[in-house]
């Protein structure tokens, strides 16, 4: 019996953790955010979509993925629902950068950014434009091991908004008669 309620606490537990983190993990000290996304467009449909959506620099594609580079995508706090004076610093006054791993399987694929970076969009007093910090310096604590709740209340959520937003490719093909 013991080992049955160890069990359903340990399971209880974990999901609660995935689900509070926004699609973000924590892999060998840094920073990551992975989504998986059903699709019904083909691999065909599929690679002129990441190529159309303009999001997306130095698209490489091999059998089953690609890899690309976000450079200057403004995070969409008012598309979340709040305002710029109600948004962490970092994230409102800051472009974003990313490498993007997507995979592709039949009916679904997964997109993985690696390497987050927060580049200045203004020169203030602690900082230039152009500068660029990474993200786990405002996300991570415990030698980059553990979520800052800080990261959590607003920012991770203003953040996986923002690339759900731009990595979700179902629903873009639509019926245009130009």
């Amino acid at each position: 019996m013991k080992p049955i309620i160890i069990f359903l606490c340990s399971t209880f537990l974990f999901g609660l953790n995935l689900s509070e983190t926004d699609n973000f993990e924590i892999e060998n000290g840094q920073l990551i955010w992975q989504k998986v996304f059903d699709t019904d467009l083909t691999k065909e449909q599929f690679i002129n979509e990441i190529k159309s959506s303009g999001q997306f620099d130095n698209i490489i594609e091999n059998n089953k993925n690609f890899t690309a580079e976000i450079n200057q995508l403004s995070l969409d706090f008012k598309g979340y629902g709040v305002s710029e004076m109600a948004t962490p610093i970092y994230i409102a006054r800051s472009y974003l950068k990313a490498f993007v791993l997507i995979e592709f399987k039949e009916q679904r694929y997964r997109v993985t950014l690696k390497s987050i970076k927060l580049v200045q969009k203004h020169e203030d007093a602690l900082s230039k434009v152009g500068e660029t910090t990474d993200i786990e310096l405002f996300a991570l604590k415990k030698r980059n091991t553990e979520f800052k709740s800080t990261f959590l209340n607003k920012s991770s959520k203003i953040i996986d908004f923002t690339f759900q937003k731009i990595t979700n490719f179902n629903g873009a093909a639509k019926e245009d008669k130009w």
